[in-house]
């Protein structure tokens, strides 16, 4: 999902040769990005977890509604452009921010319904696939439990 031309062609273009980093993880840059052209690749952790392809799809919108550091890299894999929008709160004071909703409500659908589709085929199999409940319950409706620290298994004397 994508957001309309007419809300960012206005703003900077930024051109990007294949391998160029457009966000960096663990980084913070206060912009967004939209895809003008190109395909961009996005790792986290050093393992990738999407592709994207489409122009006027968003780069940098978690980082930048939650202010926090990247939580991936985004990195060129072709020759493209992207959109440089470094007024992020003039840009989401408009119409913008209903595309971007709209964006990160698909996105978290997708992942729901992966996450549910994994739970209906492996459910039954045990281990640590039971705990799928709880993460759906989590990213669908609350907020993440308390961290407890340590472990459930019995302790090994011979560490």
């Amino acid at each position: 999902m994508a957001i309309p031309g007419e809300l960012y062609l206005d703003h900077p273009v930024r051109p990007v040769a294949a391998g160029d980093v457009v966000v960096a993880e663990g980084e913070r840059s206060g912009t967004l990005f939209v895809v003008g052209s190109g395909e961009f690749e996005v790792t986290r952790e050093g393992s990738t977890i999407a592709r994207i392809t489409d122009p006027g799809s968003v780069i940098g919108e978690g980082s930048v509604l939650l202010d926090t550091p990247h939580g991936a890299t985004v990195t060129a894999a072709t020759e493209g452009t992207v959109h440089v929008v470094s007024d992020v709160d003039a840009f989401l004071a408009g119409d913008a921010a209903l595309e971007v909703a709209r964006m990160l409500a698909a996105r978290l659908n997708r992942l729901v319904a992966y996450i549910a589709d994994v739970k209906t085929q492996y459910g039954g199999a045990g281990g640590h696939l039971g705990m799928l409940d709880e993460i759906l319950s989590e990213l669908t409706f609350g907020a993440p439990p308390a961290a407890e620290p340590g472990s459930e298994r019995e302790p090994d004397p011979y560490y």
